[in-house]
């Protein structure tokens, strides 16, 4: 061993005075159960990356410390010190220094101190144990002081890991890349159904549809009937969606038969939707949305949260949905609407939702704005711009347990009373972007429409009422329709 670090130093000292390369800075990944990651990443010139490092108790300059490990090979684009055993618990200290023989000359990277802030997520490992970069786990924090004296505790959970501080970034992204980064993001594929059936089929290959350039995400919708041009009727057409269809396997949302039935069955309208499901959930946080929303007639964003697990039932959004905003265009004036669902149900759907007042004067349609939701245990508030409209309080305004409409209580009355004060709001949520059109719930019926809706909820040819209105100027309708995402961010609270 001193024989080693006696290498280290003379490589180290030859190398300062030929050329100055700088030792990557170390990602430290610790994982909730037992065992973390130092790693850095591969490039051209690198042949060897060895960590040195104590628990709790400082290096003594180039000692080699508890963990001494020469790593000779990349795997998966990084190299990677791993220890599966050690058990690190929040508020631990790792000290450490790192070595990188770099075109035959060695360099290291002293003093390193990391702080045990968060626990890095599991679901986002590859299949070698590595975290892949990106999956709700935000580059874990290197601290180079002692504990954070401006730690505030936190109840977040992020994919189920406890989370040291609060207003800690536990997620983002502000897609500066070309398309959505997989690690974070899927996309759809799939006809919509219930509740709401939205008269769009999602795609994950429309490049015109759903386009990310200059940062941003943009989602201008599609007529089926030009995108599928090789089909002489597109809408009497039977498509499969295949193994890549994200919804059940033949069923309804990844088989459909437009031939079928006397009426349109297959949406005439191709958006976009995109997830973090399977990739990135928590539980209590603050998420921020910059967001220009679509400003056409019978269209709506979807920017929303929804459960991982449906604990509370898995029909009707029994176990709830949060949304940041829900917007549509009535007459000349675009309404804007936050808060919870607790039911798809007409009877049930509004009683959590809040109306922005001041609409007019915010120009949804054609300006940015940061559209907030801040859940913690005790309520849930919903805000544009930092001006909160909407709060759910369930010792002020009651458990949605108690809510009663018409004398009825809600379906799932006694699941929720087997849940905290705020269920179904009390398991963790992932979140869902994308751009919906028509549907069976979000536009009242006989609600004053100006101009008119051409279709009734519960008429089956509702879909068909609703294209053979759009279509004749569909140029004209979509002018204004596109929806575009800025950045997304979650932290801790």
């Amino acid at each position: 061993m001193l024989r080693r670090l006696l290498t280290y130093a003379l490589c180290y000292y030859l190398t300062v005075a030929v050329y100055a390369y700088e030792v990557p800075k170390a990602k430290i990944d610790v994982f909730h159960t037992k065992g973390f990651e130092v790693s850095i990443p591969d490039e051209e010139g690198i042949t060897l990356f060895a960590f040195h490092g104590k628990l709790n108790e400082e290096m003594d300059g180039l000692e080699a410390g508890t963990w001494a490990r020469d790593i000779t090979k990349a795997k998966n684009g990084r190299w990677t010190f791993r220890d599966k055993n050690t058990k690190l618990k929040l508020g631990d200290t790792l000290y450490y220094w790192t070595y990188v023989i770099y075109n035959g000359l060695g360099y290291r990277e002293d003093d390193g101190v990391y702080v045990v802030n968060e626990y890095a997520d599991p679901l986002a490992n590859t299949g070698n144990g590595m975290n892949n970069g990106g999956v709700g786990l935000i580059d874990v924090r290197k601290e180079h002081n002692e504990h954070n004296e401006n730690c505030r505790s936190t109840p977040s959970l992020r994919n189920g890991a406890e989370l040291r501080c609060a207003n800690q970034l536990i997620f983002d992204d502000d897609f500066n890349g070309s398309r959505l980064d997989q690690n974070k993001w899927t996309a759809e594929r799939r006809f919509s159904t219930k509740p709401d059936y939205e008269y769009v089929l999602y795609l994950d290959d429309a490049s015109d549809v759903l386009q990310v350039r200059n940062g941003m995400v943009t989602i201008k919708p599609k007529l089926t009937t030009a995108h599928f041009q090789q089909h002489p009727k597109s809408l009497r057409a039977v498509y499969d969606l295949g193994e890549k269809c994200t919804g059940r396997q033949n069923s309804e949302e990844c088989v459909r038969d437009g031939a079928a039935t006397s009426f349109i069955s297959i949406p005439p309208f191709i958006t976009a939707q995109f997830s973090t499901k399977d990739r990135f959930s928590f539980k209590y946080g603050r998420i921020e949305i910059r967001a220009q929303l679509p400003r056409a007639i019978w269209v709506f964003p979807q920017l929303w949260l929804q459960p991982v697990n449906e604990k509370y039932g898995a029909d009707d959004y029994q176990s709830g949905q949060m949304r940041l905003a829900f917007s549509y265009v009535n007459d000349t004036q675009m309404q804007l609407f936050g808060g919870l669902i607790v039911n798809a149900n007409s009877d049930w759907r509004w009683e959590k939702m809040c109306e922005f007042p001041e609409t007019a004067a915010f120009n949804l349609g054609n300006d940015f704005h940061v559209y907030k939701l801040v859940w913690s245990e005790n309520e849930i508030s919903v805000a544009i711009d930092n001006d909160n409209y909407c709060t759910f309080n369930p010792v002020r305004d009651g458990i949605v347990a108690d809510m009663q409409k018409d004398g009825k209580e809600l379906p799932n009355r006694a699941s929720l009373l087997k849940g905290s004060k705020l269920a179904p709001f009390d398991q963790e949520f992932y979140i869902t972007m994308g751009y919906g059109i028509g549907g069976v719930h979000d536009f009242k019926d006989n609600a004053g429409w100006r101009p008119e809706k051409p279709w009734g909820n519960t008429n089956p040819r509702g879909m068909g009422s609703l294209f053979k209105d759009v279509k004749p100027h569909y140029d004209h309708w979509m002018a204004s329709g596109e929806m575009v995402i800025d950045y997304v961010k979650v932290y801790s609270v």
